[in-house]
């Protein structure tokens, strides 16, 4: 019998933090030695495409990201790892999806309002993003996506869409379900009223920081 299809990514957008590694990666190892599900952990190049890069640099954190994966102790041989980019069903599949994506569905987004996407200069890669990332589920049809609070009402789309695209062309895909993750809320070592983020270099511990930091 087919383990149930589990799937995941991360953004090369920098330096992975203490935080990440607790949040998602020692889950990602955890899920992949349960042995219940056939895992898929991909790094998200096209998302991080929403946020200012240079080519150098992109390229240059997609092989981190993939070192830290293998460090971390996610294993080819047990896990199917990949890039975003080199999937090009995956852009083809969200190009479809958006067709059947109402406007208004995805200004309510809160990740969206977060980041100033309603502000002029926000990109369109910004609006589309939930799109793109229920094209990354449906297309490996996922049972299983492991999220934090903050990613559900991306997923509920995921499972609009599905929904949608299996009453208009027949049975096609699976409506995936979140499995919650326990993610530690770790506070900024800079402000311990704020969440450590990426954002704020000072107020974090790196994966990658010397043992005396």
């Amino acid at each position: 019998m087919a383990k149930p299809v589990l799937i995941s990514g991360i953004q090369p957008t920098g330096s992975l933090h203490i935080g990440n590694y607790l949040g998602a990666l020692k889950n990602f190892v955890e899920l992949q030695g349960s042995g219940a599900y056939e895992c898929y952990f991909f790094i998200a190049d096209y998302h991080s495409l929403t946020e200012p890069f240079t080519k150098e640099e992109k390229e240059r954190r997609v092989l981190g990201l993939a070192a830290t994966f293998l460090a971390a102790g996610l294993d080819p041989k047990r896990s199917t790892l990949f890039i975003q980019s080199h999937v090009p069903a995956s852009t083809e599949l969200a190009w479809i999806l958006s067709a059947l994506t109402p406007f208004g569905e995805l200004r309510r987004m809160t990740q969206f309002k977060e980041k100033g996407g309603e502000k002029d200069s926000a990109n369109v890669g910004l609006f589309t993003y939930p799109v793109l990332m229920a094209a990354d589920i449906l297309l490996y049809d996922a049972k299983t996506v492991p999220v934090g609070e903050d990613q559900l009402q991306h997923l509920e789309l995921a499972r609009t869409l599905a929904r949608k695209f299996n009453a208009k062309f027949g049975k096609v895909f699976i409506e995936p379900k979140a499995l919650m993750t326990d993610v530690p809320r770790l506070m900024s070592l800079k402000d311990p009223q704020k969440k450590m983020s990426k954002s704020d270099p000072a107020g974090c511990l790196f994966l990658d920081d010397a043992p005396e930091a």
